[in-house]
């Protein structure tokens, strides 16, 4: 009961903080009109109650997310005005995103597969929920991410990357997943308990790498960070089955940490890996 009690005092600080942050952005040009700040996708409760605790982790929410003519078509708690407590209202409509018309397109390639692996779903269907948030900022933009200017991105960061760090150390994740431009792993901030080691490797002409690291959390919480590179999607640069694999062998990662045992990498045989750490991370490559 007590641990509900300041998990509850936490969240109101914080949707305090991101809507705070909205209000001082709305009227500038990139963002997305209207719209609202994005603390987290999916249900926070269900994520709360699974044995094992996922989060996905992306720039910043997609202008799709608030589609023509409709805006909150996606958030339908939203548009409603008998609620009585705002923050309700509001957390509702996150809680609520995959049950009203999530943007599938995306998030289904992106980390669905691979959350199937370990396990778990955005869609309450397997016995760990998972929420998906964003690093950069949680507001919307329009032009995307990658076409913003340089001085917007630098501005959203400096107030979206801390906001991001409270609600992981709010959160308190045993798992992250993350499979962006390999520039954005030095916004991540957390104490290194353990530094990057590649833990699966697929056979290929240029093998594919999930890098992992231990972090600690502001409440001494350990968390696993998982790396892929990323294409047009997160982790798309391997197929459906191939991500359902690495989910799995994550969740043997973790199950095996809560039970110290030998743990060899997973790695086919016969294949040899040597690559400098910008080929491992990707930070040549550049995602929107």
């Amino acid at each position: 009961m007590i641990f509900i009690v300041i998990q509850h005092a936490k969240q109101t600080t914080l949707i305090k903080k991101y809507w705070d942050l909205y209000e001082s952005k709305k009227e500038l040009s990139y963002l997305v009109k209207p719209s609202m700040p994005i603390m987290y996708f999916g249900n926070i409760k269900k994520y709360l109650e699974s044995p094992i605790r996922i989060v996905t982790v992306g720039l910043n929410p997609s202008r799709r997310d608030f589609p023509e003519p409709d805006p909150f078509q996606r958030f339908q708690s939203m548009k409603q005005d008998h609620y009585y407590h705002f923050n309700q209202q509001y957390t509702s409509a996150l809680n609520q995103y995959f049950d009203d018309d999530p943007y599938n397109a995306w998030y289904n390639p992106a980390f669905e597969n691979m959350l199937n692996g370990l396990d778990a779903s955005f869609y309450n269907r397997k016995e760990n929920t998972a929420l998906h948030t964003d690093i950069c900022t949680p507001l919307a933009t329009n032009p995307t991410w990658g076409d913003l200017t340089k001085e917007t991105k630098l501005d959203l960061q400096a107030t979206g990357v801390p906001l991001w760090h409270e609600l992981i150390d709010c959160l308190e994740p045993d798992i992250i997943l993350i499979s962006v431009a390999g520039e954005h792993l030095s916004k991540i901030q957390f104490e290194t308990i353990k530094d990057w080691e590649t833990i699966y490797t697929s056979p290929r002409d240029k093998p594919y790498l999930i890098n992992s690291k231990q972090v600690r959390l502001a409440s001494g919480k350990t968390s696993s960070i998982y790396f892929g590179r990323a294409s047009e999607l997160p982790f798309g640069l391997v197929g459906a089955e191939e991500q359902f694999i690495i989910g799995k062998h994550i969740k043997t990662i973790t199950e095996k940490s809560k039970n110290p045992a030998v743990f060899m990498p997973f790695i086919h045989p016969g294949l040899e890996v040597d690559g400098e750490d910008g080929e491992m991370f990707g930070w040549e490559e550049k995602i929107q």
